[in-house]
């Protein structure tokens, strides 16, 4: 299979996915900037970039869930050129 049949069979991922993409990556927003206005005080500076990277990982494995299945129907998955 050539490259230019390879970018024919690739398909647009569908609305849901890229909505719950972005969804996720405003919700993590609003949710460090409660975290910041309301919480942050209780809690010591390494507690907070703690929690902050907790939540980092959190969108990050979210995000990975979402779009793994979608990349792994692209008629490219796992072709390595060169």
């Amino acid at each position: 299979m050539d490259n230019e049949s390879i970018q024919k069979d690739k398909k647009q991922p569908g609305p849901l996915i890229m909505f719950a993409g972005i969804g996720i990556g405003f919700v993590w927003l609003l949710f460090v900037g409660i975290w910041l206005f309301f919480y942050a005080g209780g809690f010591s500076i390494l507690q907070n970039i703690g929690v902050f990277f907790l939540s980092l990982a959190v969108v990050a494995i979210l995000e990975t869930v979402i779009w793994i299945p979608w990349a792994m129907k692209q008629p490219d998955w796992g072709r390595r050129d060169g």
